[in-house]
Parts: structure tokens; sequence; C-alpha cells
């Protein structure tokens, strides 16, 4: 078994050949090269870590992080006419859109979504799936821009952290104490060897070492803590309350300065309240895991911890300002780093917004084999799928059922995300392939991973989608 799996990393590897050339090509030739990302926190780490990479090699480039892949969006690349476009974290599932309207440009995609089959002799099609490597767990989109610019040049290992931060990002720590596995554990191997990256087992509060305890327990929402993310107030009473001393000789305390007994008075408390909030009491146990500590960064700033960079560029992109979020990863600590951190502050109040919106009311039907929650314009479609996440996280969906709840988006349209469990995965769903068959029949597009993907579609097919959904996850469970 390990000698296939070592078989199927090199293979992978090896398959970065061609598109090293493309890129070589291309920058000797001095041409503009077009840089196209997802605008998750995943696309935009794999964004800012193929700027690094362009940018060093010397030659003009052009970064944009997109909502989604659309026709609309491809036709309006190819009236650029750039010489070559480089896609990342997204594009797998839409090269017959490529090779449709961009016949003109030399195209490499950077993926690790469920892929479709397309030859084009004029596209390089890089995805880990297609050697038989999971693009849900063992490598981000970050990640293989990261093992792509590696190929190009041994010298950007410098940009490994970023692969980190990308993994982290797409909640690829899924191997014991909430480590990373698979390819990501290469490019962990790479930060640590660059001396960028050390880590540690415990409460992965945000800002383990970087933030005051109360701040951190509030800045934490993965997994979310009904009650306590997103307000500090609160979270500086239930520490009071436990008996932890939030200062001592007048300096604030981080999590690191706790005593292991504090430790475990604080997880006793914290599974306690958890419990009280609805929630399955296994859910605490998310909060112990390993910490990515980023060495290069500076401390007591929110790149330091892996998860809180991470999250700095999910609110950006969350909150339709992915540029931001690029400009961090390219070295901006200063302007950009100040407006991204009020966009985190920002974010994560909407959130607890949209929680307690859902919660006031029974917003959520339970279907036959899915939860549904139809948000309509009360939750921003960018965001819908973070509060699907943690409506599953929490434990407070009681049957084990996966969660499709949509938002409207714009053009009539609809914003589909769906979420489930590593269990429900094992049982046989793959959501990735439900909302691809279930968007195509009502001329949308939809695709992902097993436990987390999504869709677009007209709104006035939301039902009949729906009910199709549900159909289509009973067969899987049933298979």
């Amino acid at each position: 078994m390990r000698g296939s799996l070592i078989t199927s990393e090199e293979a992978f590897l090896t398959s970065l050949d061609p598109a090293v050339e493309m890129l070589r090509r291309h920058a000797e030739e001095e041409h503009t090269i077009r840089l196209i990302s997802h605008n998750d926190a995943d696309g935009v780490a794999a964004g800012g870590i193929l700027s690094q990479l362009v940018r060093r090699l010397g030659t003009n480039f052009k970064t944009t992080c997109e909502k989604r892949v659309d026709e609309k969006m491809v036709i309006a690349v190819a009236a650029e006419k750039p010489s070559i476009v480089i896609f990342s974290d997204m594009g797998s599932g839409y090269l017959d859109m490529f090779k449709e309207h961009l016949t003109e440009s030399d195209i490499i995609v950077l993926d690790h979504h469920l892929p479709i089959k397309v030859d084009a002799p004029n596209i390089v099609h890089i995805n880990p799936l297609l050697h038989g490597i999971d693009g849900a767990r063992e490598i981000s989109g970050a990640g293989v821009s990261y093992l792509f610019a590696k190929a190009m040049d041994k010298n950007n290992i410098d940009l490994s952290p970023l692969g980190i931060v990308g993994a982290l990002a797409d909640q690829q720590d899924k191997g014991e104490k909430k480590s990373l596995l698979g390819l990501n554990k290469l490019i962990e191997a790479d930060a640590k060897k660059a001396d960028l990256l050390e880590t540690n087992v415990d409460l992965i509060f945000y800002g383990y070492e970087t933030r005051p305890i109360a701040r951190a327990c509030a800045y934490t929402t993965t997994p979310f803590i009904p009650g306590l993310s997103g307000r500090e107030d609160r979270c500086i009473a239930f520490l009071k309350e436990a008996g932890i001393d939030l200062k001592r000789e007048g300096r604030w305390r981080a999590l690191r300065d706790l005593s292991e007994e504090e430790k475990r008075s604080l997880f006793s408390a914290l599974t306690k309240h958890m419990v009280y909030e609805g929630c399955d009491a296994d859910a605490v146990h998310d909060l112990v895991g390993t910490i990515y500590t980023l060495k290069g960064e500076e401390a007591w700033t929110p790149m330091r911890d892996g998860r809180e960079y991470a999250s700095l560029l999910n609110a950006c992109a969350r909150m339709g300002r992915p540029s931001l979020g690029l400009c961090i990863c390219l070295g901006d600590r200063n302007e950009a780093l100040k407006e991204a951190e009020k966009t985190l502050n920002e974010y994560r109040r909407k959130i607890g917004e949209y929680l307690d919106w859902v919660r006031e009311e029974s917003r959520i039907e339970e279907m036959e084999e899915i939860y549904a929650l139809r948000a309509h314009s009360d939750i921003d479609e960018r965001i819908v799928g973070v509060v699907a996440s943690i409506l599953l996280s929490t434990g407070i969906l009681k049957k084990k059922k996966p969660i499709i709840a949509w938002a409207r988006a714009e053009e009539g349209l609809i914003k589909v995300s769906a979420r489930a469990t590593e269990p429900m995965a094992k049982m046989g769903l793959d959501l990735g392939e439900v909302m691809m068959k279930a968007a195509e029949v009502f001329e949308g597009r939809g695709g992902g991973h097993n436990i987390a993907a999504g869709a677009f579609l007209p709104e006035e097919d939301e039902k009949g989608f729906m009910e199709l959904v549900d159909r289509l996850v009973g067969e899987q469970f049933r298979d």
C-alpha cells in the first residue's frame, strides 16, 4: 500500500513538468502572465503563491480572484487576449469552457476539485485526483500551486507556509490530533526544513500565542462556540467563572501562558458550556489539535498562527475583499493588514448574526436524507457555506444527514453550499458528485469535494433541485 502511495505522489509531481515548461517559455518571451484564482481563502493563498512566483520570474502579471467560473467570465478573459492563463484552485470542472473560448491562449489549470475529461493541445491540467490522491484531505489548491512553484525553482521553498495556510483554510487537518495528511506533510516538511514552521499539540484557540485569552476565545470560529465566538465580553465573564486569571503581573495572558491545570479547567468548562448550548459533547474535542506556528511571521500578529492567517484570508474573501488577502500574501504588513483585521472583525460579527437568525426560529427543514437551509437574501451567498459548516460541526443538527444551504446570488441565480462529515463520506456520500449531477439537470454547474461542495443554478429551479439532491444522497447512502 505504501509503495502505491509513493508512486501516486511521484506521478503527480512529475505531472507538473509540462506546466513548468509552458510557464518558463512564456516568461522567457516576456509575456504578461494572467493569473485567475478562486476567491476563497485557499484560492487567495494559491493566488499569492503564483503571484510571488511570477514576480520572481521577472515578468509582468495580472492576478484576480473570482467567485466562480462561468461563460461570461471566460469570454471576458479571452477578450484580454492573454498569451497564457493560469487558473488556480478552480477550473477542473470547466475545461470544456476553456477549450471553447480560450483557443488563442495557453492554459494551465492547477486544481484539486472534481475534474471533467477534456483534451486540448493548449491546456495543461494538473490535478491530484487524476493520480488517485485525495484533493479534499491530502492537498489544497494552495498546496498544488506551491508544489508547482517549487518545481519551477527550489528556492521557492520559502512559499511553503502559504501552502500550509491553504490546507488549514480548506480544513484539511483531518489527521490524528488535527494534523495534515498526504502531500500536505511534504509541504509541512519543507516549511520546517526552511525553519519557517513549528508544530505542537494544544487547545487551538485563534491566536494561541498572540492574543489575550478572552479575545482568542471570542475569535475562535472553527469550531464555533455558541454564545462565545465573536463576543469578547461574554468570554471575559466565562473565563472568570472558570477561574482563569486573565492578567498576571499587569500583562494580558495568552493561551500559551496557562498551566496544564488551568487548561484542563478551561476544557471542562467549555464542554459544559457547549452541551448546554445544544452542541454535541464531542464537538469540544475539535478545540484540541496541532498548532501550526509560522516562525517567519512577527509574534502578536494574526499571521503567526496558521489557522489565524487562514481565518484572515477567509474573512477578506467572504467579505468581497480578496485583493486585501492577496496583498498580505505578497508581503504587505502595513495598511492592508490593518484593513484585513477590521474586515475580520466585521466578518465574525456577521457570522454571529447569521447564526442567531438561523437559531431564532425553525429555519432548517429536515427532509428525508438532508437538512435544508433556505437563506434567500437573509444570509450573504459568500458566507452561507460557512454557516452551514458551523451548524454541522457543532452537533446542533442531531441526525447524521448532510446540510444543503442556499442563498440568492446575482442575475437570478442561487449559490448552493453542501456540507457533510467524514463518517458520512465513509458511508459512500460524495457531495461533489451530487452537486455536479443535480446542477446539470437544471442548467447549472456544480462540483467540489465529497464533504464540501457547491453549485450555482437559476432560483426558480430551487425546489426541484433540492428534491433531486435529497434523492441522490439517499441513493448514495443505500449503494
